[in-house]
């Protein structure tokens, strides 16, 4: 077999290289049986594989390079691996393996990789969470399970460059620029209109400058965790069909209507608690990690920060 021509799209696999550091034991320099799983199907130089070594090394990869599998298919996996293996050879051939430059970033890789399959034993060794845990959480937390179904108007006002640019939820502002006092005018005076029996949605549809205007500022069903605290916490002391003061945001101001609330169901929400609850227990294991292995720093010698390269952030339990 001829080696493959190198793919003109980015290697995406360029990070095995500090996966499969080094050549692996499975590509052997003697040719095998050619039947079923032990016919050579990959070979570089006189490295060679069979079937059964090479789905079982794509069976083994890494959750952040199995993705590449998934994009370039088996066959453009194996061109990348491949090219990747060949210069691997070369270093091999000019000894760069041995010297200590790479032995070094050899070990920090190695640490880093073994500290976050640590992480994702200590997460999936978790028992499983009780029903009655779930329950307890359900009961006990009934505000994050809560939704509202809201109307509102918004108000937009011209916030300066250095606010950056309103969200895609914002319609493209007119020619003429409010202020920030005329927008927080302009949207007490519908509210007194809305008070004084003007349909919201109506309303919405010509005088909102928010995307939702073209269904009559129709927001659906959110919970508190959709929306900003502040937002949050006045929508959901709302009574039904109320209107609420102007709320300002950076770039306007908005008028909300609670049209109706209700309470997720338990076996909606289940697996989600029982999710954030397997969290918790890996942080808390992560959390141990840290007791069981005290940190020591001189603050002497890192008195100064060090600038250039950054350092990897620590591996996070998985969500």
């Amino acid at each position: 077999m001829s080696r493959s021509k190198p793919l003109s799209k980015p290697c995406l696999l360029l990070g095995l290289v500090l996966v499969f550091i080094s050549i692996p034991s499975h590509l052997s320099h003697a040719q095998a049986p050619a039947s079923g799983g032990d016919k050579i199907v990959f070979s570089v130089g006189n490295r060679k594989m069979t079937a059964a070594e090479f789905d079982k090394m794509i069976s083994t990869l890494p959750p952040q390079y199995a993705s590449a599998v998934n994009t370039l298919g088996k066959k453009g996996f194996a061109e990348q691996y491949a090219n990747i293996l060949g210069l691997a050879m070369e270093g091999e051939k000019r000894k760069l393996d041995q010297r200590e430059d790479f032995l070094q970033a050899i070990a920090f890789q190695r640490i880093f990789y073994l500290a976050q399959t640590t992480l994702n034993e200590l997460s999936t060794s978790a028992p499983p969470v009780p029903p009655e845990e779930i329950k307890n959480y359900y009961d006990s937390h009934s505000a994050e399970f809560e939704e509202a179904k809201v109307r509102g108007i918004y108000v937009t006002f011209d916030p300066g460059p250095e606010a950056g640019q309103p969200g895609q939820n914002v319609k493209q502002q007119s020619e003429v620029k409010r202020t920030e006092q005329e927008a927080k005018t302009r949207a007490e005076d519908l509210r007194q209109k809305l008070l004084a029996g003007e349909d919201i949605s109506a309303m919405a549809k010509t005088e909102s400058d928010h995307a939702t205007s073209s269904n009559g500022g129709d927001f659906g069903y959110v919970r508190r965790s959709q929306m900003p605290p502040e937002m949050g916490s006045v929508i959901f002391a709302l009574e039904r069909n109320l209107i609420s003061e102007p709320l300002r945001d950076r770039f306007g101001f908005f008028l909300f209507k609670v049209e109706e609330k209700r309470f997720q169901s338990l076996d909606s929400v289940r697996a989600t608690i029982e999710a954030n609850l397997r969290q918790q227990v890996a942080t808390a294991l992560v959390e141990k990690v840290k007791t069981d292995y005290p940190i020591m720093l001189d603050n002497d010698f890192f008195s100064d920060p060090t600038l250039g390269t950054p350092v990897p952030s620590p591996p996070q339990p998985p969500k």
